[in-house]
């Protein structure tokens, strides 16, 4: 079952997606739950006690007093992650929307049924991947589940990793940073330090021998891993544009 919820302040385009999205479940057999939202507050309400709920958001950027852009962020500030789909009738927006990690921007009145078949089934197939993207680490008799897109960065002192997640959270156990490197290997961290890996994506800028990240912390950056560091942030942002 994927979870789907719609959100937008016009009730034709409302139906409009919902046929879209009920039908091209249909076609692929996919089986859905679909919830409709008429405003960001409504949306945003229903999810504060429930972020994890749905999987997939189309979410409309130009609403009423808290426009689509906004949503997101509160949603992402929830703890919710899931897979983000910006529907507007504009395209000023478009980088705007960067900093909650859309995984697409549809035009309303230009999207062809094929295009939208298209995002509609990479949704449900990174949803569906979500399970893969968690980290699991253990300490003593404890351990923790994590989901990646949570993780803001790890860092080390005398053999104990310590993982920076969620809202301010930490859980500390016991990993050698080689082994933390290897098991993070191609999934969009980097190491910036002899003590530090962060995730790339909550990087938000770069100062003097550091970066800051989204969470406002400020992680050091070694001087033998800058270049690195740079370049693979370069590539990720690359990367994510090239998904537009």
């Amino acid at each position: 079952m994927v979870t789907i919820f719609l959100c937008d302040d016009n009730s034709e385009t409302v139906e409009k997606y919902s046929t879209l999205i009920k039908r091209t479940a249909e076609k692929h057999q996919i089986d859905i739950a679909l919830s409709v939202f008429y405003s960001g507050e409504s949306l945003v309400f229903h999810m504060s006690d429930t972020p994890d709920l749905p999987d997939i958001i189309y979410l409309d950027i130009l609403m009423g007093k808290l426009n689509g852009i906004n949503t997101a962020k509160q949603l992402r500030k929830l703890g919710c992650n899931a897979e983000i789909i910006f529907l507007t009738s504009s395209e000023d927006y478009v980088f705007d929307s960067f900093d909650v990690f859309p995984i697409h921007y549809l035009l309303k009145e230009e999207t062809a049924q094929e295009k939208f078949e298209q995002v509609f089934l990479r949704a449900v197939h990174l949803s569906a991947g979500e399970e893969a993207k968690k980290f699991v680490c253990k300490s003593g008799a404890s351990h923790k589940i994590i989901s990646l897109k949570e993780i803001s960065h790890y860092d080390i002192n005398r053999g104990v990793v310590t993982v920076h997640y969620g809202k301010n959270e930490k859980f500390e156990y016991w990993m050698t940073l080689a082994e933390l490197e290897d098991q993070l290997r191609g999934k969009d961290f980097i190491r910036t330090h002899r003590s530090y890996i962060v995730n790339l994506q909550y990087i938000a800028k770069f100062a003097r021998r550091s970066v800051v990240l989204k969470t406002g912390e400020s992680i050091p950056v070694g001087v033998t891993y800058e270049d690195k560091v740079k370049t693979a942030f370069m590539d990720y942002i690359v990367r994510i544009n090239a998904e537009f």
